[in-house]
């Protein structure tokens, strides 16, 4: 499997552009290589569909024409539908045209208009499924990172000790053979401690160039030990039970993916109990109106977005907010996730009913507009 994850950067930068001529492909794609040439003909369907629909509203025929060259272009594009992952968002415009391989089922669906759709690639950063597992034994110590495009993989740590005894021998080099035996329970809990500070100390350079939380994989007493010392405040409190000098990376990166899943399950439950509460303190909205006018004002600081959800209406930065009507060639919802990034806030874009307030979409804001 494939993926291209985008950055803040680059989505924000997609969400600016507004000019016409703009086309969005959303394509659900299969990761096995024998269905790159359904997955072709379905991308070459939706691009005829997008192309019919924006000709048949007028516009300049030379940059409609440019824009569909710049999708046709990837159809003959052999080593994009020979890799693929699970969904392949495009956005083309008369100038240039770029394409996304992410991990999300989305749903197939094209978008023609005077700017892009971006919703579909922020659901891939609201859970980015990244995270470094620590597995720690007495005999062995390795930092795996996993993301949303890979599975898991060993990272080099400088310094970083093999194992219980080497901890000991490096910091003791004249120690002999019969002391660096364990023996007796004050001498091991020592060493124990010793142990666990060198590996903190190891991965902890390392770590800030990582994303995502950190999981523990170890048995007792090792797992107590070592989150009585660690100074990362980035790791979880559930962790990975057992021996992990028993378990593969690929049975490291299946442990640490569910452990992630009910991670972002508490995060989403924590912000729903947190959004009834600002609510009642007027520091949250439901109301579309509402949400819109804070949106032009810059006064959203998150906003929550059905990814199924197409609410009528257009965002007027002259009226101040929402007008009811619809214009063509513009999405509400990415209207109003385009002026909230640019604003320094957040976008999750969630299923249905993991919206806060049960609405379509919802919005916690700095101040009252």
């Amino acid at each position: 499997m494939h993926t291209d994850i985008p950055l803040r950067s680059e989505i924000e930068q997609l969400a600016a552009v507004e000019r016409p001529n703009l086309i969005t492909i959303v394509l659900r794609t299969s990761p096995v290589t024998t269905d790159a040439e359904a997955n072709r003909i379905s991308f070459g369907n939706l691009v005829s569909e997008a192309v019919a629909e924006h000709t048949a509203h007028g516009g300049d025929a030379a940059e409609i024409a440019a824009t569909e060259a710049g999708l046709r272009a990837l159809l003959e594009d052999t080593q994009l539908w020979r890799y693929l992952s699970h969904s392949l968002v495009v956005f083309a415009s008369p100038e240039r045209t770029v394409a996304y391989r992410l991990p999300n089922e989305l749903e197939s669906e094209w978008f023609s208009g005077n700017h892009f759709r971006v919703v579909p690639l922020l659901r891939t950063i609201t859970f980015a499924h990244d995270a470094t597992v620590l597995a720690l034994s007495q005999k062995d110590v390795r930092l795996i990172v996993i993301g949303p495009d890979h599975r898991g993989s060993e990272l080099p740590v400088p310094e970083l000790p093999s194992d219980l005894l080497d901890t000991f021998n490096v910091e003791d080099p004249g120690v002999d053979s019969h002391r660096r035996r364990l023996h007796g329970p004050e001498g091991h809990d020592a060493r124990l401690l010793g142990y666990a500070r060198a590996v903190d100390r190891a991965i902890a350079p390392v770590l800030r160039s990582t994303r995502g939380p950190l999981i523990l994989a170890a048995a007792q007493p090792l797992d107590s030990v070592f989150r009585s010392v660690t100074r990362n405040a980035k790791l979880l409190d559930a962790g990975i039970s057992g021996n992990p000098d028993n378990l593969s990376s690929t049975e490291i990166d299946t442990a640490a993916r569910e452990i992630l899943d009910a991670y972002y399950a508490d995060e989403l439950a924590e912000r729903q109990e947190k959004f009834g509460n600002l609510q009642s303190a007027g520091r949250a909205v439901i109301d579309l109106t509402d949400i819109s006018r804070a949106a032009v004002a810059g006064a959203i600081s998150t906003l929550y977005v059905d990814m199924d959800a197409h609410p009528e209406g257009t965002l007027d930065d002259q009226v101040g907010g929402l007008v009811a009507d619809s214009t063509p060639g513009y999405s509400l919802v990415d209207q109003l996730a385009s002026k909230v990034l640019a604003s320094g806030g957040r976008v999750l874009a969630l299923r249905g009913s993991e919206v806060p307030g049960g609405a379509q979409l919802a919005a916690e804001v700095r101040f009252s507009v």
